[in-house]
């Protein structure tokens, strides 16, 4: 059956008022997953408060697939019905009101638990997502094969790309661990895929992540709904699928795509990740857990992990400091309810560059 509302009347018809995206230089961007949308979603009230240029949502805006109690099926109408009733949260229309919103899906909002290729609604789910956040009738996402766009925002020498990734709408088949939930330092019950050619992204969103490396900006962030970097606990995670991973490292290296930082979200629970598996450094930075969040998830052992986790309600804050000193830095913040930073890291752009260039770049 399709999950039911918590509220008695449907809401599908409710308005927000969006911002228009920024034109300017872009210097600091909130970010965050994971949210019921029956909750009051206290959070935005701190988000506005850090005044932001832009928000990322990175997944799980409702949870369509899930009541809160027990994995569901969906239809049309209960999609509409459970986004409508996101649109009926007094703090949510406030940050709609105040901060330009760039959004994509992961499983719950997609509208399948650990969903894929295989759901049957993607297209109409679609739909809905995009009408929800007010992207244009003609604008280019629409004719993608997913909800995966990209903007470059700022003028040249302070350019900012943001890369929106779809890690559902194409997403081949997870391949199931052959041991206890658990066992082996994994909370998760998939495997590392072993058939190369089951896909995350497609052959289409591929060919369009390439060239959109190709367009000159001086940093880059790759948003995807689950983590790219972290893989090794047999949840929703770029690590399910190994080559396609390894994949989107050597497309960094082999497009010179410089300035590249990952943003993920799903885990309900905040930190930064980092390997050195590409070209240079390769950050990612987790934001999860706008109206809850998973201690056992952030228990489960993460080598990559350089600093976190937060366990608490939050949200991600990237601060661009281009008149840092002699070069620009990046600060990434995970900050609570009540606008307190918990940690932070930072590093010079410059670092997210090849060995050849940053001739002695690094992390300070």
């Amino acid at each position: 059956m399709a999950c039911q509302s918590n509220q008695q009347e449907s809401r599908a018809g409710s308005h927000l008022t969006w911002q228009e995206l920024p034109t300017g230089t872009i210097t600091r961007i909130a970010l965050g997953s994971c949210a019921f949308q029956w909750d009051e979603q206290r959070i935005w009230d701190a988000v506005i408060a850090s005044e932001p240029d832009l928000f990322l949502y990175l997944g799980d805006a409702i949870y369509g697939a899930f009541d809160g109690e027990k994995v569901c099926d969906v239809t049309r109408e209960s999609l509409a019905r459970e986004w409508g009733e996101l649109a009926a949260v007094p703090s949510f229309q406030r940050l709609a009101a105040s901060v330009p919103v760039m959004a994509v899906w992961d499983n719950h909002d997609y509208g399948r638990a650990e969903g894929g290729a295989e759901f049957a609604l993607k297209d109409v789910s679609k739909e809905i997502f995009l009408d929800f956040f007010g992207y244009p009738t003609d604008a280019p996402v629409r004719d993608h094969s997913g909800v995966y766009h990209a903007k470059v925002f700022g003028p040249e020498g302070r350019r900012v790309q943001i890369i929106m990734l779809d890690t559902r709408y194409n997403k081949g088949p997870h391949l199931l661990a052959e041991r206890a939930e658990g066992v082996g330092g994994s909370l998760g019950k998939f495997a590392p895929q072993t058939d190369t050619t089951v896909t995350l992204l497609g052959p289409e969103q591929w060919a369009w992540l390439e060239e959109q490396l190709h367009e000159p900006a001086e940093v880059r962030f790759i948003v995807s709904s689950t983590q790219i970097v972290a893989d090794p606990k047999g949840m929703d995670e770029w690590g399910n699928y190994p080559h396609e991973r390894r994949r989107l490292f050597d497309l960094i290296d082999t497009t010179g795509a410089e300035g590249v930082v990952f943003l993920s979200g799903n885990v309900h629970f905040t930190e930064v990740s980092r390997t050195d598996e590409g070209p240079y450094a390769l950050y990612d930075f987790t934001a999860s857990g706008l109206t809850h969040v998973n201690e056992g998830y952030a228990s489960v052992d993460n080598p990559y992990r350089v600093t976190g986790p937060l366990v608490d309600l939050n949200f991600g804050l990237i601060e661009i400091a281009w008149d840092s000193g002699s070069a620009p830095a990046i600060t990434l913040r995970a900050v609570d309810l009540n606008g307190e930073t918990h940690f932070e890291h930072e590093f010079p752009v410059s670092a997210l560059r090849n060995d050849a260039q940053r001739a002695g770049g690094g992390e300070r």
